[in-house]
């Protein structure tokens, strides 16, 4: 009896410590949009703002009408707001025929993968707004492109290939 005991124990023992020995598995990588490593100084003063369950810091997939996930793994690397306003002073910084001054206010609804039965996308909407002195003008995002390949990574590439192209549309509109 007194042999089952310390057999079991030694078990015990050394499961509990072959199980303290294994290391913890790495954690997901943080996410940086490509654009956004661009820097470029743009005489306007741009403000972007956005829906507050895209401010949360995690990846936003929509997975139905109805449903949102807010990644908890997969975040980040800084605040969204502040790499979407970097890329776009950098697009706006290239270019020589915008206004010299001015206030550019974009609002997003929306900056996420959407999956559905036709394939996974990605989208981007909202508005903006640029107000000067001379001009007041405004309009919509509505931007929506396929994700190649799997993973949040390539959902990224999306979303900042997505915004590219949106900033590109503004600044064709402040010409």
């Amino acid at each position: 009896m007194k042999s089952f005991f310390i057999s079991g124990l030694l078990i015990t023992l050394m499961a509990w410590l072959s199980a303290c020995s294994q290391t913890p598995p790495a954690p997901a990588p943080d996410y940086l949009l490509p654009g956004a490593s661009h820097s470029g100084h743009s005489p306007l003063q741009i403000r972007v703002t956005l829906a507050s369950y895209l401010d949360q810091g995690g990846i936003v997939l929509q997975l139905s009408d109805t449903e949102l996930h807010v990644a908890r793994q997969h975040r980040w690397a800084e605040p969204l707001g502040s790499q979407l306003q970097r890329a776009l002073a950098a697009t706006l910084a290239s270019q020589t025929t915008l206004p010299e001054q001015g206030k550019l206010d974009l609002q997003l609804s929306r900056f996420q993968g959407v999956q559905s039965d036709e394939g996974d996308m990605a989208v981007i909407s909202g508005t903006w707004q640029f107000t000067s002195e001379e001009q007041n003008r405004q309009g919509h995002i509505d931007w929506q492109g396929p994700i190649n390949g799997e993973g949040y990574a390539a959902l990224v590439e999306a979303l900042d290939r997505g915004w590219q192209e949106s900033t590109q549309t503004i600044t064709q509109a402040l010409k």
